[in-house]
């Protein structure tokens, strides 16, 4: 259906019937399939003759909305519209422009927020300079280095004999009181090795009760010398001290030390297992009625006990800690707490 740009009279969309289009005309195809030639376009250059709806008194909705009874009304002429398309337009323009040509706030930041901008860069680089120098120096050490090495810290271990308690301790930073205590400290280290020691005989006690715990003998009744034990354990036994802190106004002071000696929790294992073991397979008895080993056998307990002590872990390492008082003029070391530090690297 032709469209027109203007036309006065209202069309009702309702009521108006089908119109009828070019294709819909019985001649306008023809010439297309038999080559004849077409007949010219179904509207020609003639007026538009379709269907028009006849003038009434039916008033369309207005176009641009308006109040709730703008359905009464007459529907905007189109050159109305036109003009208000055109105002509208225009007063976008002149909103662009003044947008434009406003005077624009060129005044920079305030020499109070410069001031705090220096300051926050500054505390950046203070901070992450260094973490970036020490970074960049290990990159560059690592790619110059030519060899692939595993870094340990290896400890002075000193031994009992001809052992120096300074190894340890800065002597020169120790006050009076602060080196007597290590002289005190030092001196009871090393009277743990000798035969009357409570150390040695806590040692002694402590395998003999894990031996009766885990087959019912002693180590006597084994073939196990109890004392060989101790001298492996105290032979294999050091230390060093580390540092010592003493409080003359109130009259104590603190020392503390590194120990290393054989993983005895994991030997005292060992022997529990593989004795146990070796003693449940053989017709001993029961409980309380078990009959002497024979030396065959205590033999072979002793061998176990041997082979036990050759694969022993050496190395275990423990930090303790000593108190010492001072009383009548002199410094005293707790020897309770000294002995139950002790019980960690000497098993007891």
């Amino acid at each position: 259906m032709a469209r027109r740009k203007e036309h006065d009279v209202q069309v009702d969309p309702f009521t108006a019937g089908e119109p009828t289009l070019p294709w819909d005309e019985p001649s306008v195809f023809r010439g297309l399939f038999d080559g004849s030639k077409p007949e010219a376009c179904a509207f020609g250059d003639g007026p538009y003759d379709g269907p028009t709806k006849m003038r009434d008194g039916y008033d369309a909705p207005s176009a641009d909305g308006g109040d709730g009874d703008s359905w009464r009304g007459s529907s905007p002429r189109p050159s109305e519209a036109r003009e208000r398309k055109r105002r509208a337009r225009e007063e976008r323009t002149s909103a662009r422009r003044a947008a434009k040509d406003a005077p624009k706030d060129k005044r920079g930041p305030s020499r109070l927020g410069k001031v705090v901008r220096v300051i926050i860069i500054f505390a950046v680089l203070v901070n992450l300079l260094p973490v970036l120098v020490f970074g960049l120096g290990s990159l560059f050490s690592d790619l110059m280095s030519e060899t692939d090495y595993t870094e340990s810290i290896e400890h002075e271990t000193p031994s009992h004999d001809g052992h120096a308690p300074t190894s340890g301790v800065d002597m020169d930073s120790l006050d009076e009181d602060e080196l007597a205590c290590v002289q005190i400290c030092d001196a009871y280290l090393q009277a743990i090795a000798s035969e009357q020691s409570p150390e040695r005989a806590a040692i002694i006690g402590a395998l003999d009760q894990i031996m009766v715990q885990a087959t019912g003998y002693t180590c006597e009744e084994l073939g196990i010398d109890a004392n060989d034990y101790a001298d492996w354990t105290l032979s294999n036994f050091s230390y060093q001290i580390d540092s010592c802190y003493a409080q003359t106004d109130e009259g104590t002071a603190d020392l503390y030390l590194f120990a290393w000696g054989p993983n005895l929790t994991g030997l005292h294992a060992t022997l529990r297992q593989n004795v146990r073991t070796y003693i449940a397979g053989l017709d001993v008895g029961k409980e309380g009625a078990l009959r002497p080993l024979t030396e065959n056998e205590q033999a072979h307990v002793r061998e176990l006990f041997t082979e036990a002590l050759e694969n022993a872990e050496m190395g275990s390492e423990s930090f303790l800690g000593f108190q010492l008082t001072f009383e009548d003029g002199t410094w005293v070391l707790d020897l309770d707490r000294a002995q139950y530090q002790l019980g960690f690297p000497l098993g007891y």
